[in-house]
């Protein structure tokens, strides 16, 4: 029998063989063969809706992006990451809610919030923020760049810029529709208006004597367990968890510049200042990469906070320090002082390209408006104040200093900004100019002082090689031992910056296990850590040290309670006699039905105010136990307020603390509800470092 009749004889055994030889193929020529079988696309699932990671990573890019912008430089990823999936874990569950309440944004609406004659507030914000005038302008210039002069690949940008507006603005109405609908549907009836007026409407000043349960040894009143897990499964629901925690305990070290790193620091800033001082310019340092020079030319008023201090005091080509703080040495030297003209106040116009600029310039020279030129001036600002010392500035600092006052020009030198025309109206007078070189010098930890921190935990890690030594021993080798909570939805330890690597280690850690040292990604922190416990059930269990202190606690506290009741009931007939049985001094404070805080007594104590709105004035009540005393009380006065009942007044009071304003706070968790929430971050991260 030929080979190729025993094919045939055999179909399927061929067809498996050929199938495994392509699924190996195709497994050898992928980079990550495991995503061809797993949802590696998906950061995290609310109740079956995915997020997306290349959604997810665009947003957190923008939200990055915003950060810089704004000044903040040195963000840590880890925390823009969860602030982002977070929104987008609640935009998700609002999404959710407006499909099932129907509500949707019809064209025309959105095309009067962008494009009507009263464009919405956020609109006209958003656009002027890009400086543009208006959401008209906007729109022809991302839709019509032939008409407006653009070219096509600003313009597409433009039109980008344009689409997201009107996704963000179509989201706004959304949400605006939402609110109206839920602010309808918690409003106060009569009762309610009712209830919040007679729980505002009088406070009663009362007398009482009051016995700290503090007074009493806790040794005495001693807490079984059976008592702590009977109360335990009282309050249970108070420590659900969503997902399993891990506890650890960590040490941080930061790496910092040693005693003799600070000394051999001040020794060369020293030098370099004596250098300064006889050398001309900035010679001294000019070749010393740890000085960094800053060439300042500014006002006294325009000067940095340390530099004023200083500065207008010097003689030219003096030297002085300036201040030393976080490490870092700041020195000034004066090079010269000049008088200039400092600000410039001008009008502003752009002229279209396409137009006679010259024959513009001559119509508002002549006493035209720019409201008359039509769309010959794209943009305009009368009365700007500019300073000449600006870095900015400087191309056009001769011209603006030296040009006709009334009069509009081009300016030859215009920073790129073409079509721009300006009038001066008028400039401040001279004053003096300070060019100062700023010398800024950062003390570094050594490469000994890194190793010598880097050894040191190193060693204490190797010999404490457990949880329970670890945590026990940090004390006394001068380490913090702290403790955090790490969940998958953790991308950092308590907050660290750069921590994400340790979180992701106890993740994976087994109970009692003690980590490696993690650096952060600047090298200013050590960081080592074990696992002291896992929680991976419904609750935080009994066992948690928080957990069963605060239910000892107030165990032990509702026996003192006990105890002191007994021992004084009946005691008196009036405050002052169990004062006196007391052993404490009477006292008066106001309570007020619907406040939080009482006067003397704390935060929250609703037995105290139930008490004394039930008391009729005059009647000795108690003693009763409060969360941290046993008090007796008399109420000697009751002040009617004077206001009578204001049905749309008490009705608004009750938006704000029990309505739809109230509950609009905790709108999250309450759409949230009982629905899961699958947080995949920590491990699509970890799978792609």
């Amino acid at each position: 029998m030929s080979t190729l009749e025993k094919i045939r004889q055999r179909p399927i055994l061929i067809i498996s063989i050929l199938g495994l030889a392509l699924l190996l193929f195709i497994l050898t020529a992928v980079d990550r063969p495991g995503e061809l079988f797993t949802d590696s696309h998906t950061v995290a699932k609310i109740d079956g809706e995915k997020i997306d990671y290349m959604d997810f990573q665009k947003r957190v890019e923008q939200q990055q992006e915003q950060l810089q912008q704004r000044g903040y430089t040195n963000v840590d990823a880890a925390q823009v990451q969860e602030y982002v999936l977070q929104q987008m874990v609640n935009e998700t569950l609002m999404k959710k809610e407006y499909e099932r309440l129907g509500l949707t944004v019809t064209d025309r609406e959105l095309s009067q919030a962008m494009l009507g004659d009263t464009p919405h507030p956020y609109v006209s914000q958003m656009v002027q923020s890009m400086g543009i005038p208006s959401a008209q302008m906007f729109h022809d210039a991302a839709f019509n760049p032939t008409k407006n002069g653009i070219d096509p690949q600003q313009a597409q940008q433009l039109q980008q810029a344009w689409i997201a507006l009107e996704k963000d603005t179509e989201e706004m109405l959304l949400q605006q529709k939402f609110i109206n609908l839920f602010n309808g549907t918690l409003t106060a009836n009569k009762l309610d208006a009712q209830a919040i007026y007679e729980g505002n409407a009088s406070t009663s000043t009362i007398a009482y004597a009051k016995k700290d349960l503090s007074s009493l040894n806790d040794d005495e009143f001693p807490v079984s367990d059976s008592e702590i897990n009977d109360l335990y499964k009282q309050e249970k629901n108070r420590y659900r968890i969503t997902e399993p925690q891990h506890l650890v305990s960590y040490i941080a070290v930061d790496i910092t510049p040693s005693s003799e790193d600070l000394a051999a620091a001040q020794k060369e800033v020293e030098d370099a200042i004596m250098g300064l001082r006889m050398n001309p310019g900035t010679d001294a340092v000019s070749s010393n990469t740890r000085f960094y020079v800053n060439r300042v030319s500014a006002t006294e008023q325009a000067l940095a906070p340390a530099l004023k201090k200083v500065v207008p005091s010097m003689a030219k080509d003096s030297t002085a320090m300036v201040q030393f703080i976080d490490n870092q040495y700041t020195i000034a030297k004066l090079l010269d002082t000049t008088t200039s003209i400092d600000s410039v106040l001008l009008d502003v116009a752009f002229i279209d390209e396409k137009v006679d600029a010259d024959s513009i310039i001559a119509r508002l020279n002549t006493g035209a408006k720019v409201a008359d030129l039509g769309d010959a001036v794209i943009q305009s600002q009368d009365s700007v104040w500019v300073s000449l010392l600006a870095p900015g500035m400087a191309v056009m600092k001769e011209e603006l200093s030296n040009a006709a006052t009334g009069t509009y020009f081009k300016p030859e030198n215009n920073n790129g900004q073409n079509g721009m025309t300006v009038r001066v109206r008028s400039r401040k007078a001279p004053v003096t100019v300070y060019d100062v070189a700023e010398i800024t010098y950062d003390v570094n930890p050594s490469t000994a002082t890194i190793n010598k921190l880097n050894s040191d935990l190193r060693s204490f890690i190797t010999e404490n090689s457990t949880a329970d030594k670890f945590t026990a021993e940090a004390p006394k080798a001068g380490y913090s031992a702290l403790s955090a909570i790490i969940t998958p939805s953790s991308l950092s330890v308590n907050g660290l910056s750069d921590s994400r690597g340790a979180a992701k280690w106890a993740l994976g850690a087994k109970k009692g296990q003690v980590s490696g040292i993690f650096n952060d990604d600047r090298d200013s922190r050590l960081l080592a850590l074990t696992v002291t416990d896992i929680y991976d059930g419904d609750y935080v269990p009994v066992t948690n040290d928080q957990v069963r202190t605060y239910l000892t606690n107030k165990a032990r506290n509702a026996k003192k309670a006990d105890k002191l009741i007994a021992d004084f009931k009946g005691k008196g007939n009036n405050v002052s006699e169990y004062a006196a049985a007391m052993q404490v001094k009477a006292d008066t404070t106001d309570v007020t039905f619907g406040q939080a805080y009482v006067r003397d007594f704390g935060m929250y104590e609703a037995n105290l105010q139930a008490n004394v709105a039930a008391a009729k004035k005059g009647q000795t009540v108690g003693p009763i136990a409060l969360k941290n005393s046993v008090v007796v009380f008399e109420v000697v006065n009751v002040n009617e307020q004077g206001r009578a009942f204001d049905f749309a007044n008490d009705a608004m009071m009750f938006n704000q603390r029990e309505g739809a304003q109230s509950f609009q706070r905790s709108l999250p968790e309450v759409l949230m509800g009982n629905k899961t929430v699958e947080n995949r971050i920590q491990k699509f991260y970890s799978d792609r470092q």
